[in-house]
């Protein structure tokens, strides 16, 4: 009977808490532990303010860098070590936190969580990013077999999905007692979005150029033809974006566009994704500036192109989707962004969300390119 109840106790916090994050109060549970609900749904009973923590996923250490409690980490994802070559950090977190990289490493490859890593490690609770029917397997799998709480969260989009972000860093917080750095980063994001809306607010159409970002990031660089219909900075700015209308199932907002599609739309406007230097060739950068038909649009032949920091890189960097806002505003509605000076603003940015003010050292991992106009 008490297995029973303790069963239908479950089964009632799960629906109560209908979505992610829901945690119930450390008192309740009586014996140091607390019960959580999930992104994916999952309830589990993790240890209340537990110091010892490790992450798995892509990009799983951004949060952590944004709550501070990157010394609670003792166990990392493979891509966010130093077995990872890189050929230039373009991660803003990894860049004001680069001790994380030097930490003991769960797996072989991204998302891989050894048993026998993670019992050497010794974590109080696991944290992976993910929500997909594999990683609740993986996470399931994995707490069965070590012993280990296993938590996921959500680590995508922000422009479709903010409230997921929310609700991720609300959870994390609450298991880690930093519930008042949790609120405060929302609340930054919200502030920063509702700056920039409102800044762009009443802008006819007619005043509004048809504008394309192209070299997006999604599971390794691309070229020009890589774009984001649901891209930040043009939401946020209420800009056209010539990519709009096209779908994307991905958790990022990435998706792909063929040569066609982008002469077709001629855009008078073009930012550059400076990830795209690591794709073959010399990625979208080269391709504007070589293919003769890339040549023949509008941005191209009237220098309109202009070299954006990259927003995706081992998951969505939210705090440069918000730098990239402030510049790519100067560019798009210079009167109404006049008191911006971009990179004093992205420094404001990276200073509140991770911690120091590390544009310039980006900008120089982005061969000096970064928030220029892009050479044809």
């Amino acid at each position: 009977m008490k297995k029973l109840s303790a069963l239908l106790l479950v089964f009632v916090i799960a629906l109560a808490c209908m979505s992610a994050g829901c945690v119930t109060s450390p008192e309740e549970s009586g014996d140091g532990t607390i019960t959580i609900t999930d992104s994916s749904g999952r309830v589990v009973i993790v240890p209340d303010d537990p110091q010892r923590i490790a992450v798995s996923g892509s990009g799983s250490s951004r949060y952590f860098a944004y709550l501070n409690v990157t010394d609670r980490m003792i166990a990392i994802d493979y891509q966010d070590s130093n077995f990872l070559a890189s050929t230039g950090e373009s991660r803003p977190y990894m860049i004001a936190n680069p001790t994380i990289k030097e930490l003991p490493v769960l797996g072989t490859a991204k998302g891989v969580v050894d048993a026998e890593r993670l019992l050497s490690a010794d974590p109080d609770v696991l944290f992976m990013a993910g929500y997909s029917d594999t990683v609740i397997q993986s996470a399931n799998e994995i707490q069965e077999k070590t012993g280990i709480p296993v938590v996921l969260f959500y680590s995508g989009d922000y422009v479709t999905n903010g409230d997921k972000v929310a609700q991720s860093l609300r959870m994390i917080g609450k298991i880690l007692h930093a519930e008042p750095r949790a609120e405060a980063v929302i609340k930054y994001f919200d502030d920063t979005r509702a700056d920039l809306e409102s800044r762009t607010a009443g802008v006819s159409d007619a005043d509004k150029p048809i504008v394309y970002v192209g070299g997006i990031s999604y599971s390794g660089a691309h070229g020009i033809d890589g774009t984001d219909p649901t891209y930040y900075p043009f939401t946020v700015l209420h800009a056209k974006n010539a990519a709009s209308g096209v779908n994307t199932a991905t958790s990022t907002g990435y998706a792909a566009v063929s040569k066609e599609q982008i002469l077709a739309w001629d855009p008078a406007i073009i930012f550059v994704d400076l990830n795209t230097m690591s794709a073959a060739g010399g990625g979208g950068i080269s391709e504007l500036q070589n293919d003769p038909s890339y040549q023949e649009l509008t941005a191209v032949r009237t220098g309109e192109v202009y070299a954006v920091n990259p927003h995706t890189s081992m998951g969505t960097n939210h705090e440069t989707s918000m730098a990239n806002a402030y510049y790519i505003g100067t560019i798009l509605y210079p009167g109404r962004f006049a008191d911006i000076d971009p990179a004093a603003k992205a420094d404001e940015i990276y200073t509140f969300i991770d911690g120091a003010p590390v544009y310039e050292q980006l900008k120089a991992n982005m061969n000096g390119l970064s928030y220029q106009r892009v050479a044809q």
